[in-house]
C-alpha cells in the first residue's frame, strides 16, 4: 500500500517536471492548455467607417464648459459662450440703512497651478490649465430673458430639460438691453488678483486670489436690479429670482489674433456687490462695509457654438455614407464631427469566425493619422470607441485595469493608447482593441453593432450627451466637449493600402 502510494507520488513528481520544463511550449489562456501559443496568425478583416458631422449636441448636463474661441486649421474658427442662471447667495437679503453700492465684480477662477520654479514665496505665481490658444477674444456679458427650465414640458416634466450647442440664435433674440460688460481684446492672465473682502466683524481684510476671469460690471444696473429690490417678492426665493433675472449670456467673438479657449468650473463663479451701509452703536451712526453673492453654482447652465466647417471638408464628410467607404475620417471635438464603424459589414465574414475553432489573442483598430492633411494642427491624444447603437462602453472598456482617476491621460491605456508619435512630435497612429467585443461575438453570438468613434477629453467620463438630427447617432459621450482639437483618420477606402482602417485579428488555431 505504502509503496502504491510513493510511486503515484513519484509519477506525479516527473509530470510536474516535464511541464515546468516546457513551459516555453505551454502556456495557460482562458483555462485551455494551447501548444505553441507563439504560432500566433493574423487576420485582417475590411470594415466599413465613415463621418457624420455632429451640428446639436446636448451640453447642459456638463461640469466644465468653454468660453472662447478656437481657430482650427482643418475645421476652421469656432466660437463656445455660456448660458448660465444666477442664485441668490442668501434668500430674502437685508442690505442695511442707506445703502451705497461701491462696485460690482464678475469672477470664474481658472484652473491653475502655483508655479514651483517660483522663488518669491509672498508673491505666489500661478501656471494655467486647461487654455488653449495664445490669442485673445471680444468678451461681452448680456442679461437675457430667456428661461431655463429645470424640467422640459414637453415631456410632461418628468424628464430633464435638454439645451443643446446650436441654441445660440436663442439666446441672442432675447438679449435685454445693452451689455453689462464688453472688452475687444480679452485674454486670460495668470496673475493673481487682491480682493477686500468683509469679515463677519466688518473689518477689510485683504485676499489674495488665485488667477480667475475678473469683469467690474455697472453699479447703476445692479443697484437697481438687486439692492433697490430688498423685501421684494423677486429676491424672496430662488425660484422668484430665477424668473426675474433669468439668464446671463457670456458671449465670445472672434477678433482679428489667433484667438484662446477657456475651459471652466462654474462652480465657483459669482458676481460680487460690494456695498456700505449704516449701523447705530453707542448712539452714532456708524458707516460699515458689506458683500452679497449672486452665485453661477446651483442653477442651470449650458454651451452654445458658432462656426462652420469648410466646404472641402464639409463636401467630403456629407459624401460618406452606409457602404461607401472613407478616404479619410474628420474627427472634431466639441461641436464637431466623429466616426461610424462597422466591423463586419459582411456578415458571412462573421458567420467563418465563428465556425474557426479560434483563440482570439487580440483584435485591434489601427487609426493611422493623415498628416498631409492636419495643416500643422494640435493633434488629440487619445480617442474613444463606444457601443454606437445600444449608447454603452464596450467590454475592453470595462476590462482595463490601467485605470488612472487621477490623470486620465494616461488612464485605460490598454483600450485606448495614446497617440503614437514619431520622432518629429507628429501623430503616426491611435490604437485601440476590441479583443473582449470580438471574441463575445464569434462566442457569445453578441450584436454586430456599429461603433463610435470620438476625440475625447477625459477618458474616465463615460456620461453621454444627446445628439439632434444626425442619421445613425443618438448620443456621444460628453467628454468629447472637454477638448477643442481636431484630426485627419485614414479611412477604410485611404488611398494608402498600407494605412487603411482594417480590424487585425491575431488567433491561435488549436
Amino acid at each position: 500500500m505504502k509503496l502504491n502510494r510513493l510511486l503515484q507520488m513519484a509519477t506525479f513528481l516527473v509530470v510536474v517536471f516535464v511541464f515546468v520544463g516546457c513551459d516555453e511550449d505551454y502556456t495557460d489562456i482562458g483555462g485551455e492548455i494551447i501548444n505553441n501559443p507563439t504560432d500566433v496568425e493574423l487576420r485582417e478583416i475590411e470594415v466599413d467607417a465613415y463621418s457624420r458631422k455632429i451640428n446639436s449636441i446636448q451640453t447642459n448636463n456638463l461640469t466644465n464648459y468653454f468660453l472662447g474661441v478656437n481657430k482650427n486649421p482643418v475645421y476652421g474658427e469656432s466660437t463656445a459662450s455660456i448660458v448660465t442662471q444666477l442664485t441668490l447667495g442668501s434668500t430674502d437679503p437685508s442690505f442695511g440703512e442707506n445703502v451705497e453700492l461701491d462696485s460690482v465684480v464678475m469672477t470664474i477662477p481658472y484652473f491653475s497651478t502655483e508655479d514651483v520654479t517660483s522663488s518669491d514665496a509672498e508673491n505666489i505665481e500661478y501656471v494655467l490649465d486647461s487654455v488653449y490658444g495664445e490669442g485673445s477674444f471680444k468678451l461681452s456679458v448680456y442679461e437675457t430673458s430667456y428661461f431655463l427650465n429645470d424640467l422640459d414640458p414637453n415631456a410632461g416634466f418628468e424628464e430633464r430639460q435638454k439645451y443643446y450647442s446650436d441654441q445660440q440664435q436663442e439666446i441672442e433674440e432675447n438679449i435685454v438691453g445693452e451689455p453689462l460688460y464688453v472688452d475687444e481684446n480679452f485674454q486670460p492672465s495668470s496673475d493673481s488678483f487682491e480682493t477686500y473682502e468683509i469679515s463677519e466683524a466688518g473689518v477689510n481684510d485683504t485676499i489674495a486670489n488665485t488667477p480667475a476671469l475678473y469683469a467690474k460690471l455697472p453699479v447703476t444696473y445692479f443697484k437697481q436690479k438687486i439692492i433697490d429690490k430688498e423685501g421684494s417678492e423677486e429676491l424672496l426665493n430662488n425660484t422668484s429670482f430665477k424668473n426675474y433675472l433669468r439668464s446671463l449670456f457670456i458671449k465670445a467673438e472672434a477678433n482679428t489674433t489667433e484667438g484662446s479657449q477657456i475651459l471652466f468650473n462654474l462652480q465657483n463663479g459669482k458676481i460680487t456687490l460690494y456695498y456700505t451701509y449704516d449701523v447705530e452703536e453707542d448712539g452714532s451712526t456708524v458707516r460699515k462695509r458689506g458683500k452679497y453673492n449672486l452665485n453661477m453654482s446651483g442653477g442651470n447652465k449650458f454651451n452654445t457654438y458658432k462656426g462652420e466647417f469648410p466646404e472641402t471638408v464639409l463636401g467630403a464628410i456629407e459624401s460618406q455614407a452606409v457602404g461607401t467607404g472613407s478616404e479619410n475620417l474628420y474627427l472634431k471635438a466639441q461641436e464637431g464631427s466623429m466616426a461610424v464603424i462597422n466591423l463586419f459589414p459582411d456578415p458571412t465574414v462573421l458567420d467563418e469566425l465563428k465556425e474557426n475553432n479560434w483563440l482570439i489573442n487580440e483584435a485591434n483598430l489601427i487609426f493611422y493619422v493623415d498628416q498631409d492633411k492636419l495643416n500643422g494642427a494640435v493633434e488629440p491624444e487619445r480617442l474613444y470607441l463606444y457601443d454606437l447603437e445600444n449608447n454603452r462602453i464596450l467590454a475592453d472598456y470595462q476590462t482595463d485595469a490601467t485605470i488612472n482617476e487621477s490623470n486620465p491621460l494616461v488612464s485605460r491605456t490598454n483600450f485606448s493608447s495614446r497617440l503614437e508619435r514619431g520622432e518629429d512630435e507628429n501623430g503616426i497612429f491611435y490604437k485601440l482593441r476590441v479583443t473582449q467585443h470580438v471574441s463575445n461575438m464569434i462566442r457569445e453570438d453578441l450584436d454586430n453593432v456599429k461603433l463610435g468613434l470620438v476625440i475625447t477629453g477625459n477618458i474616465n467620463n463615460t456620461n453621454l450627451s444627446a445628439v439632434r438630427n444626425v442619421e445613425d447617432v443618438e448620443r456621444v459621450p460628453g467628454s468629447t466637449m472637454l477638448t477643442p482639437y481636431g484630426t485627419v483618420l485614414h479611412g477604410d477606402e485611404s488611398s494608402n493600402e498600407e494605412k487603411r482602417l482594417k480590424l487585425r485579428i491575431y488567433y491561435t488555431d488549436y
